[in-house]
């Protein structure tokens, strides 16, 4: 098929290729940055005490593994300090300049 036709085909049958607009293309850039912090929560598995490293300003919530609200922290300069949390599975939910990132953590 010669490349006019193909083209007159493409036209006719209404096909439109799609951009990126400019909030997609900063939505890219926050998921970057958060991406480039290395979120981690140790140690894992822990019998006490769990520290979250996260960036200075996010926001972490933590869940069970039943869907049971814990709590909710600002992350500091030196991150997140929890103790007295029980035995169970946990996620801590990070939010950053709209972004969200998950780790799964166990108390033994």
């Amino acid at each position: 098929m010669k490349k006019s036709t193909l083209l007159a085909l493409l036209l006719l049958s209404g096909t439109s290729f799609a951009q990126s607009t400019g909030n997609q293309i900063e939505d890219i850039n926050k998921k970057r940055e958060l991406a480039s912090y290395e979120v981690v929560v140790s140690p894992n598995p822990s019998v006490d005490d769990v520290y979250i490293n996260a960036p200075e300003g996010s926001i972490c919530q933590i869940v069970s593994a039943t869907g049971t609200y814990v709590g909710t922290w600002e992350v500091r300069e030196k991150g997140i300090d929890l103790n007295d949390l029980g035995m169970g599975t946990y996620i801590a939910v990070i939010s950053f300049k709209g972004q969200t990132i998950r780790r799964r953590f166990v108390i033994l």
